[in-house]
């Protein structure tokens, strides 16, 4: 999980720390993932323990070198691993597609990645899973503000539909305000004394 841009349309608060029907952004994200080993780049937050920190080096060098300090921290606590699925910290609703996203990758020897498409059909790299194989050499090397998409450049990929609300990224103000209307047909209110 990617979590550690600048939101500048959101006044530089930390999108992943939002308020989202009672429920931060992170946390949703990683209740849907669930017992999945998690990576997530950016700086550290009180969340469940079992959470993988690690930071790009130098910070704030794009999604692409994001992705790298992950995948590489990745693969140094998990070895054996073959796939990575890769969350942007700010689609509050996007774990629900790492299901989805495996099975599709699982569909084919021959597909390097499945990625996700939301209602326009474009391809979310920021909400996919890729095999290491096919990827690994992409993010080594000099990845400090490159396109993310030399990451899938290439790439054999099949595209998985997804929901609206499951591709919906949070970078303003108004994006906010639909992911808590959606978050209240979604999920039962918090427990207040919990």
């Amino acid at each position: 999980m990617l979590t550690g841009g600048t939101a500048r349309r959101l006044g530089g608060v930390d999108k992943t720390a939002l308020d989202v029907d009672g429920r931060r952004v992170l946390h949703r994200l990683l209740d849907d993932v669930g017992p999945l080993p998690v990576v997530v780049v950016g700086p550290a937050q009180d969340v469940r323990s079992d959470v993988l920190w690690a930071r790009e080096d130098p910070p704030l060098g794009g999604p692409l070198a994001a992705v790298a300090a992950g995948v590489m921290a990745g693969i140094v606590a998990h070895p054996l691993a073959e796939v990575v699925v890769v969350l942007a910290g700010d689609q509050p609703f996007a774990g629900v597609a790492v299901d989805g996203l495996r099975d599709a990758l699982a569909s084919g020897e021959e597909i390097d990645a499945a990625l996700a498409a939301g209602p326009d059909g474009r391809a979310q790299p920021l909400l996919a899973a890729y095999r290491l194989a096919a990827v690994r050499e992409r993010l080594t090397g000099d990845v400090h503000g490159r396109p993310v998409r030399d990451l899938v450049r290439g790439l054999r990929t099949v595209l998985l539909p997804v929901a609206p609300g499951t591709a919906l990224d949070v970078d303003d103000a108004d994006d906010l305000a639909l992911a808590r209307r959606l978050a209240r047909g979604l999920s039962p209110r918090p427990d207040p004394t919990r």
